[in-house]
Formats: C-alpha cells, structure tokens, sequence
C-alpha cells in the first residue's frame, strides 16, 4: 500500500491566508483559507478549507488532512485534521480523486495553548489507486460542460445558459453562477438576474424569516424557504417556516398563500412547466421514497388537487404545460411505467417501462412529446415518448453515474433542439445533449 504524503506551509494567518508547497506534489492544496464556523453548540469552531488538485496521473483514496498550528517560537499550539467533502459540507470518506480533477475539503481545528498562532502546517495523505474508466465518451452530440456539482440552471436562449453551483436545497441566493455559450464555448462568472432583487427588506416584507408561532424573525429561515423566481412570471415563490407556500410581487409584496399543511413533508424543489407562470412543488425524504406533489400558479391558483388527495409517484413528477396534469411512476400490478395523473386523481398508462429512482431527473413535457430519463439495462439513457405516434424512441445513453446520495435534473433548451443535464455528488457536472429533434 502506497502512501502519498505532502507538506504545506501556510504563511499567514490572515483571510485570504497563501499557501505555498515545498516541493511539486502531486496532491496540491489550492484556494486555502482560515476562518470559523457554526459549532453547532451557539459558538464557532475553527477550521481550514479549500480545495485539493490532484496533479498526478493516478487517483488517491482514503485522503486525510492534517493541520498543526504554531506559535511564534515555533511551539505546537494546535491540531486538527479533515476530509474532501462534497458541495454541502459531508465527508466523502470512500472517494478517490481522480487525475486532474479538484474536491474542495475541510480541515477543523482546535488550538490547545494560550499563544498565539503564527503559522499553520498542513500535510496530505493518501493512497495511490488505479483510475476508474470513464462512464461516457464525449461526442458532438454529447458535450461535457463542467465538473461541479450543479443545482440549479436556466436557459437564456437557444444557445445560452447560466448554472449553480453549490449545495443541493440551498436558495439561489447563496450559489455560485455561470454563465455558458454553446456556440463558442466560452464560460463566465456571473450573478443570477434575480439575485439583486433579494434584498433584507424584500425577505421581511415576504415574511420569509417570521417565526409562525412567536412572531419573531429569525434570519437563517431564508436559507431554508428554497425561494425561488419564476423564469416566465412576475412573482416569486417560497415556503415558510412550517412549509406553507407562497407566492409574493418580487419586491415581497402582496403575499399570497398557495398549500398550507405541508410541515411533515420535506420540499425538495419546484419545477417550472413551460407555460407562464406554473410550477410543480414536490416532495420527499430519502432516497426510495414515494414522491408527493401539487402543481399551481404564482398567482395563487391550484392546478392540482391538494398534495394529500393525490397519489404519489415513485419518480419525480413532470408537470404538463398548464399544470393541469402531470407525468408520473408507478406500479400498478404486475405493470411498471409512466401515466398520465389528471388535475382531479385519474390516471392513464402512457407506456410499461423499467422506473428511475426519484434521484433521477423528472420527465419533461411539451405539447408534441415527453422526454424520460431512466435506466435501460444499467445504463442512464435519454428517451422520447411522442404524444402522436406513441412510441418510445431512444436517443442517447448518458454519462449519468448516481448513488443513493445524489441526485440528477434536466432542462429543455426553449427550442427544444438541447437538454442540459445536471447531477451533483462526485461524479455530479453539467452536460448538453442534442435532443435529435425529439420523436420526429
């Protein structure tokens, strides 16, 4: 067993502090800085973060961090130690980083001595392992565009994108966003457009923050109310502290409450239909679970029953157009496959079919055709089911590789012509794929 191990020094202890190697290691620390965080306790514990490049050509397992912190007189006065983690915070602890690839990590510590800190220490180790195959070439119809674990993503164009990265669950507000060009390939930072428009007084005017039973604000319940802005309508929609949605004018004016009695169900998003304005929320805890949903408006109208009067789907739903109904999983019997759920609890078998897990992105619904993304033999694949022909075509495997921990969406381009596929984890990234001009 091979060990890989690198020492780094750390020259300042100031934000922003430089770290500087002493050698060319393959493992590389990279964007370090020393700060604090939450302890979980009403303090703050401190702790070093940033990320490892791995320079190599082989991948390296069972990664540990070590930090030592030194006074003045070159005392040891504090110890930690840390691990890659992923975009939320959770230690990867059966990772390898592959050859050429950067996972951010986080290395708390704690200082034992009343001196003060002059210097941090920090070293590597790692066991040096064989580099796993790619799941899927690259092809012009298939083209990777970045290795981040993307959340969120909207289409500008045709041509043109922006995308999130950062933690699954967190509002937009707090995500890193890029901007990309299909045509040149160019890609940019940028700031979300709506971003600017979440201002502390929008979030109180919202109520996003107000503590139901109290009265009281608390400020950290904006991070939870998965806020978000419609891409074709004026309002923005959110949940509060007991899971009530809303939809509010985008100054947080003229509240409008839209499903209340949400508190034992856990939102994990809103998809947008392609019509003005409607939105399909949905629901679930683990991996597994059965998914709960509603469809409705910005303005306040239900489109489906109320969440507890449907029956759940064993994938994420997709919404039809209007939101009158919706695309969803399940088993009937002896039968697996996709039906049509109508606004008022009927239902019709468009197609048998091997179900995704509700990691899996939901299937996208146009007026001319529905795209599914689900498992064919082992393999992640992009199909077609036309609302004409009623066939099922298949157009491309996908290079989609899930655990039960992550999870995956996708976006039709507003022509139709692409579909951006997303996924978080590890083997998370951003891909487009030529859609083959659908069922056609």
């Amino acid at each position: 067993m091979r060990f890989a191990v690198r020492f780094f020094l750390v020259l300042t202890l100031l934000s922003g502090a430089v770290v500087k190697a002493q050698d060319q290691p393959e493992l590389v620390f990279l964007n370090t800085e020393i700060g604090t965080r939450p302890d979980g306790f009403g303090g703050e514990a401190l702790v070093v973060t940033g990320e490892l490049l791995n320079h190599g050509t082989e991948a390296y397992a069972n990664v540990r961090i070590s930090v030592e912190v030194f006074d003045a007189d070159e005392e040891l006065i504090g110890e930690g130690f840390g691990f890659l983690v992923n975009a939320c915070g959770t230690a990867l602890l059966d990772y390898a980083l592959p050859p050429g690839r950067v996972q951010i990590y986080e290395a708390p510590y704690e200082v034992f001595a009343a001196s003060d800190a002059a210097q941090v220490k920090m070293s590597v180790a790692a066991q040096a392992v064989a580099p796993a195959t790619a799941p899927l070439a690259e092809t012009p119809l298939l083209q990777r565009v970045a290795f981040d674990e993307v959340v969120m993503l909207e289409w500008l164009d045709e041509e043109t994108l922006i995308y999130g990265v950062g933690c699954d669950g967190a509002v937009f507000t707090e995500l890193e966003w890029w901007r990309y060009s299909l045509t040149d390939g160019s890609l940019t930072a940028t700031e979300h457009p709506d971003a600017a428009r979440v201002t502390p007084e929008m979030i109180e005017l919202a109520d996003a923050t107000l503590v139901s039973q109290s009265g009281e604000r608390n400020p950290a319940l904006y991070f939870g109310s998965q806020m978000t802005y419609s891409p074709s309508a004026r309002r923005v929609v959110y949940q509060n502290d007991v899971h009530s949605i809303y939809s509010a004018e985008p100054d947080g004016s003229y509240r409008r409450v839209i499903h209340r009695n949400l508190h034992r169900h856990s939102l994990r998003g809103f998809l947008w239909s392609r019509n003005s304005g409607v939105f399909l929320a949905y629901y679930f805890g683990a991996y597994g679970e059965p998914v709960y949903y509603f469809t409705a408006d910005v303005d306040g109208q239900m489109r489906s029953a109320w969440l507890e009067n449907l029956p759940p789907s064993l994938i994420v739903p997709g919404p039809a157009p209007d939101g009158w109904a919706a695309v969803v999983g399940r088993q009937e019997g002896d039968v697996s496959g996709y039906f049509w759920q109508t606004t008022y609890g009927g239902s019709k078998l468009l197609f048998e079919a091997e179900l995704p897990g509700n990691n899996y992105p939901a299937p996208i619904v146009t007026s001319r055709e529905i795209f599914v993304i689900r498992p064919i033999e082992g393999v992640p694949t992009l199909q077609c089911f036309g609302w004409g022909s009623r066939e099922l075509k298949t157009i491309s495997a996908l290079p989609l590789q899930l655990t039960r921990e992550s999870r995956a969406w996708s976006w039709l381009s507003p022509g139709g012509g692409k579909l951006a596929l997303a996924a978080n984890g590890v083997d998370g990234g951003l891909w487009w794929v030529e859609t083959g001009g659908g069922c056609a």
